[in-house]
Protein backbone atom coordinates (compact mmCIF):
# COMPACT_ATOMS: atom_id res chain seq x y z
CA UNK A 1 0.00 0.00 0.00
CA UNK A 2 1.11 3.69 -0.93
CA UNK A 3 -1.01 6.15 -0.13
CA UNK A 4 0.03 10.17 -1.00
CA UNK A 5 -2.67 13.04 0.59
CA UNK A 6 -1.10 16.87 1.45
CA UNK A 7 -4.49 16.01 4.68
CA UNK A 8 -2.65 13.97 7.49
CA UNK A 9 -4.56 11.06 8.64
CA UNK A 10 -4.22 8.76 11.17
CA UNK A 11 -4.37 5.59 9.83
CA UNK A 12 -6.26 2.45 11.73
CA UNK A 13 -5.31 0.04 9.03
CA UNK A 14 -2.72 -2.27 11.25
CA UNK A 15 1.16 -2.03 10.51
CA UNK A 16 0.82 1.63 8.06
CA UNK A 17 3.44 3.79 8.41
CA UNK A 18 3.37 7.97 7.68
CA UNK A 19 6.26 9.16 5.62
CA UNK A 20 6.05 12.97 5.25
CA UNK A 21 8.19 15.35 2.94
CA UNK A 22 7.00 19.15 1.73
CA UNK A 23 3.42 19.48 1.74
CA UNK A 24 2.87 15.41 1.21
CA UNK A 25 2.25 12.90 3.85
CA UNK A 26 2.79 9.14 2.58
CA UNK A 27 1.02 5.89 4.35
CA UNK A 28 3.20 2.74 3.43
CA UNK A 29 2.34 -0.46 4.77
CA UNK A 30 4.76 -2.05 6.70
CA UNK A 31 5.99 -5.08 4.66
CA UNK A 32 6.50 -2.35 1.20
CA UNK A 33 8.57 -0.19 3.53
CA UNK A 34 10.59 -2.89 4.46
CA UNK A 35 11.56 -3.46 0.88
CA UNK A 36 12.12 -0.34 0.26
CA UNK A 37 14.54 -0.13 2.78
CA UNK A 38 16.74 -2.71 1.82
CA UNK A 39 16.52 -1.45 -1.85
CA UNK A 40 17.49 1.80 -0.40
CA UNK A 41 20.71 0.09 1.58
CA UNK A 42 21.65 -1.50 -1.70
CA UNK A 43 21.42 0.63 -4.23
CA UNK A 44 22.00 4.35 -3.48
CA UNK A 45 22.09 5.32 -7.02
CA UNK A 46 18.55 5.00 -8.75
CA UNK A 47 20.18 4.63 -11.94
CA UNK A 48 21.65 1.47 -11.05
CA UNK A 49 18.20 -0.23 -9.89
CA UNK A 50 16.57 1.10 -13.03
CA UNK A 51 18.69 -0.93 -15.11
CA UNK A 52 17.71 -4.48 -13.18
CA UNK A 53 14.29 -3.77 -13.63
CA UNK A 54 14.76 -2.85 -16.94
CA UNK A 55 11.21 -1.49 -19.15
CA UNK A 56 10.48 1.91 -21.08
CA UNK A 57 12.21 4.68 -21.05
CA UNK A 58 9.67 7.18 -21.76
CA UNK A 59 9.27 8.19 -18.62
CA UNK A 60 12.90 9.00 -17.09
CA UNK A 61 11.97 12.24 -15.99
CA UNK A 62 9.20 11.61 -14.25
CA UNK A 63 11.05 9.19 -12.47
CA UNK A 64 13.83 11.69 -11.82
CA UNK A 65 11.02 14.16 -10.63
CA UNK A 66 9.61 11.47 -8.17
CA UNK A 67 13.20 10.60 -6.51
CA UNK A 68 13.47 13.81 -5.80
CA UNK A 69 10.49 14.93 -4.48
CA UNK A 70 9.71 11.94 -2.13
CA UNK A 71 11.64 11.07 1.07
CA UNK A 72 13.76 8.30 1.15
CA UNK A 73 13.11 5.04 1.58
CA UNK A 74 10.11 5.56 -0.72
CA UNK A 75 12.01 7.20 -3.48
CA UNK A 76 14.24 4.18 -4.53
CA UNK A 77 11.25 2.46 -6.05
CA UNK A 78 10.97 5.61 -8.37
CA UNK A 79 12.22 3.43 -11.15
CA UNK A 80 9.41 0.92 -11.19
CA UNK A 81 7.35 3.52 -13.16
CA UNK A 82 9.36 2.40 -16.20
CA UNK A 83 7.23 0.05 -15.73
CA UNK A 84 4.07 1.58 -16.73
CA UNK A 85 3.58 1.52 -20.86
CA UNK A 86 2.68 5.20 -21.93
CA UNK A 87 4.08 8.88 -20.36
CA UNK A 88 3.44 9.16 -16.59
CA UNK A 89 2.34 12.97 -15.51
CA UNK A 90 4.17 14.48 -12.83
CA UNK A 91 1.71 13.70 -10.84
CA UNK A 92 1.98 12.88 -6.99
CA UNK A 93 -0.63 11.16 -6.93
CA UNK A 94 -1.15 9.35 -10.02
CA UNK A 95 2.79 7.90 -9.48
CA UNK A 96 1.83 6.62 -5.70
CA UNK A 97 -1.09 5.27 -7.05
CA UNK A 98 0.81 3.52 -10.12
CA UNK A 99 3.27 2.25 -7.30
CA UNK A 100 0.29 1.39 -4.95
CA UNK A 101 -0.94 -1.14 -7.53
CA UNK A 102 3.07 -2.50 -8.48
CA UNK A 103 3.77 -3.45 -5.24
CA UNK A 104 0.53 -4.95 -5.10
CA UNK A 105 1.54 -7.20 -7.77
CA UNK A 106 5.09 -7.90 -7.43
CA UNK A 107 7.47 -8.18 -4.83
CA UNK A 108 9.85 -4.77 -5.64
CA UNK A 109 12.66 -6.76 -3.71
CA UNK A 110 12.49 -10.01 -5.34
CA UNK A 111 11.57 -8.72 -8.91
CA UNK A 112 14.83 -7.36 -9.51
CA UNK A 113 16.50 -11.36 -8.64
CA UNK A 114 14.71 -12.77 -11.48
CA UNK A 115 15.65 -13.78 -14.76
CA UNK A 116 15.79 -11.32 -17.39
CA UNK A 117 12.98 -12.31 -19.70
CA UNK A 118 10.76 -12.54 -16.65
CA UNK A 119 11.61 -9.12 -15.75
CA UNK A 120 10.73 -7.77 -19.45
CA UNK A 121 7.43 -9.62 -19.76
CA UNK A 122 5.95 -7.37 -17.11
CA UNK A 123 4.22 -4.38 -17.55
CA UNK A 124 1.32 -1.99 -16.36
CA UNK A 125 -0.62 0.29 -18.23
CA UNK A 126 -2.71 3.60 -17.22
CA UNK A 127 -5.51 1.56 -16.63
CA UNK A 128 -4.21 1.11 -13.41
CA UNK A 129 -5.53 4.88 -12.14
CA UNK A 130 -8.92 3.37 -11.48
CA UNK A 131 -7.82 0.37 -9.42
CA UNK A 132 -5.69 2.48 -7.24
CA UNK A 133 -8.42 5.36 -6.32
CA UNK A 134 -11.33 2.53 -5.36
CA UNK A 135 -8.04 1.36 -2.69
CA UNK A 136 -7.46 5.15 -1.68
CA UNK A 137 -11.46 5.40 -1.07
CA UNK A 138 -11.80 2.71 1.31
CA UNK A 139 -8.63 4.51 3.00
CA UNK A 140 -9.80 7.61 3.53
CA UNK A 141 -13.48 6.52 4.72
CA UNK A 142 -11.67 4.61 7.64
CA UNK A 143 -9.37 7.09 8.65
CA UNK A 144 -9.63 9.88 11.00
CA UNK A 145 -8.19 13.84 9.78
CA UNK A 146 -5.30 14.26 12.47
CA UNK A 147 -7.17 17.24 13.82
CA UNK A 148 -9.99 14.93 15.07
CA UNK A 149 -7.16 12.70 17.20
CA UNK A 150 -8.74 14.41 20.44
CA UNK A 151 -12.22 12.67 19.35
CA UNK A 152 -10.65 9.28 19.32
CA UNK A 153 -8.80 9.76 22.94
CA UNK A 154 -12.40 11.10 24.07
CA UNK A 155 -13.98 8.22 22.68
CA UNK A 156 -11.49 5.50 24.70
CA UNK A 157 -12.22 7.55 28.10
CA UNK A 158 -15.77 7.36 27.74
CA UNK A 159 -15.91 3.43 26.46
CA UNK A 160 -13.39 2.76 30.11
CA UNK A 161 -16.13 4.50 31.99
CA UNK A 162 -18.76 2.93 30.15
CA UNK A 163 -16.95 -0.60 30.53
CA UNK A 164 -16.55 0.20 34.74
CA UNK A 165 -20.01 1.12 35.11
CA UNK A 166 -20.79 -2.17 33.68
CA UNK A 167 -18.32 -4.46 35.90
CA UNK A 168 -20.01 -2.89 38.99
CA UNK A 169 -19.43 -1.94 41.70
CA UNK A 170 -21.24 -4.30 44.99
CA UNK A 171 -20.57 -3.46 48.60
CA UNK A 172 -21.35 -6.92 50.49
CA UNK A 173 -20.59 -5.15 54.60
CA UNK A 174 -17.23 -4.63 53.52
CA UNK A 175 -15.00 -2.95 50.81
CA UNK A 176 -14.59 -3.98 47.33
CA UNK A 177 -11.29 -3.58 44.71
CA UNK A 178 -10.49 -4.32 41.64
CA UNK A 179 -7.10 -6.48 40.98
CA UNK A 180 -6.46 -7.68 37.43
CA UNK A 181 -10.27 -7.35 36.53
CA UNK A 182 -11.56 -9.32 39.30
CA UNK A 183 -13.76 -8.51 41.61
CA UNK A 184 -12.72 -8.83 45.30
CA UNK A 185 -14.85 -8.59 48.27
CA UNK A 186 -14.01 -8.30 52.18
CA UNK A 187 -16.93 -8.56 54.24
CA UNK A 188 -16.89 -9.11 57.97
CA UNK A 189 -16.63 -12.44 59.76
CA UNK A 190 -20.18 -12.34 61.13
CA UNK A 191 -22.37 -11.09 57.50
CA UNK A 192 -24.14 -14.32 56.73
CA UNK A 193 -27.23 -12.65 58.71
CA UNK A 194 -27.37 -9.76 55.83
CA UNK A 195 -27.23 -11.85 52.50
CA UNK A 196 -29.97 -12.34 51.08
CA UNK A 197 -31.75 -15.81 51.47
CA UNK A 198 -29.94 -16.20 55.11
CA UNK A 199 -31.23 -15.49 58.68
CA UNK A 200 -28.84 -14.61 61.44
CA UNK A 201 -28.20 -18.02 63.02
CA UNK A 202 -26.85 -17.42 67.09
CA UNK A 203 -25.52 -20.75 68.62
CA UNK A 204 -28.19 -22.56 71.15
CA UNK A 205 -28.19 -21.52 74.71
CA UNK A 206 -26.32 -24.28 76.99
CA UNK A 207 -28.88 -25.37 79.51
CA UNK A 208 -27.49 -23.90 82.99
CA UNK A 209 -25.41 -26.40 84.97
CA UNK A 210 -27.34 -27.79 88.14
CA UNK A 211 -27.01 -26.05 91.71
CA UNK A 212 -24.10 -27.81 94.16
CA UNK A 213 -25.75 -29.08 97.50
CA UNK A 214 -26.59 -26.43 100.31
CA UNK A 215 -24.98 -26.64 103.84
CA UNK A 216 -27.95 -27.89 105.24
CA UNK A 217 -28.22 -30.96 103.06
CA UNK A 218 -24.56 -31.62 103.02
CA UNK A 219 -25.15 -31.60 106.62
CA UNK A 220 -28.21 -34.13 106.95
CA UNK A 221 -25.97 -36.39 104.48
CA UNK A 222 -23.14 -36.46 107.07
CA UNK A 223 -25.49 -37.50 109.85
CA UNK A 224 -26.63 -39.91 107.68
CA UNK A 225 -23.27 -41.65 106.98
CA UNK A 226 -22.43 -41.59 110.42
Amino acid sequence: MIIASKERYMPVVINTLVLTKGEWYFYIHRDVYDQMVILSDRYEDPETLAELIGGSRNNEETVRWFYEQTPKPLNIIAPYLNLIEGTIEKDMELCCGALHVITAMINVRGFILKPPEVRKSVSFTLSIKEEYELAWESFFMSAMPYEQRDLLTLSAQRLALMMNGMSGNVNIGGSIGSIGGMIRTETPLDATGILAGYSHVKEPELPMAAKGPSEKEKSATKNLLI
